[in-house]
């Protein structure tokens, strides 16, 4: 048995199967463009898109975990429309002949980082919502679906890298149990969704890297402590049956 500490995001007990994701990897092309017109004209449609599925998103999260978390989407229409960020991209475009995509790609990892070295926590924790904004103009813009999260088996343990909130409120909670994430923290956004949505969850997990071996090992997740335990021994699942 191996146990890994981490931060409780989402109070909660549960056994499952890890379960690992991997998101998408976009691979753009640095490209000079010549039509720096119609680039910036793209990328007006694209935000046109994006607004109206982060207010979609909005709307739903509203119906079925109230409107505190619906206003997270809300916050992801106004990181959308900042002017320092719009004006970044189309500077981008314009002045460097880069394509839509490669500037919001570039603009979303400039405004991450200077979000993540930050003293305050608060805003460190923005920055998962910037990549999570900046991903999906990506998204529209190479012409792709947003990509879908595997079908996974019952009882999984889902283990990732870090979980935006677009993600975390298309989990499938028939079969999604439990969250555990290398990076994030309590007063992520991810981690609010996920308590109102009674996922258990632990983020900022102790670990360099995710571990492919742990890919199906039998796990338990006590969030309300913080701990992990894989392949539990038959001591700690009758002390947490107990429980």
């Amino acid at each position: 048995m191996q146990i890994v500490a981490g931060t409780i995001a989402s109070p909660g007990i549960v056994l499952g199967h890890i379960g690992i994701w991997h998101p998408a990897i976009w691979n753009i092309d640095p490209q000079r463009i010549v039509d720096s017109a119609q680039e910036l004209q793209r990328f007006e449609q694209a935000c046109d898109v994006a607004l109206s599925q982060l207010q979609a998103l909005e709307d739903s999260v509203r119906d079925d975990t109230g409107e505190e978390t619906a206003q997270l989407f809300s916050a992801h229409q106004l990181m959308l429309q900042d002017d320092d960020f719009q004006q970044e991209i189309r500077d981008a475009i314009s002045r460097e002949h880069a394509s839509a995509a490669w500037a919001v790609k570039q603009t979303g990892e400039l405004f991450a980082a200077q979000m993540a070295a930050m003293e305050d926590t608060y805003f460190q924790a923005r920055a998962v919502d910037i990549r999570d904004v900046a991903g999906r103009l990506i998204t529209l813009l190479c012409g792709h679906p947003r990509a879908a999260q595997p079908a996974y088996a019952s009882n999984t343990i889902l283990l990732a890298e870090e979980i935006t909130p677009s993600e975390t409120v298309q989990l499938d909670r028939q079969r999604i149990v439990a969250i555990v994430t290398r990076q994030g923290s309590s007063i992520s956004h991810s981690a609010i969704l996920a308590r109102a949505m009674g996922i258990p969850a632990i983020m900022g997990l102790n670990i360099p890297a995710l571990p492919d071996e742990w890919e199906g090992l039998e796990a338990l997740v006590d969030s309300a402590t913080g701990h992990l335990y894989l392949s539990p021994d038959s001591e700690t699942r009758q002390r947490y049956h107990d429980k």
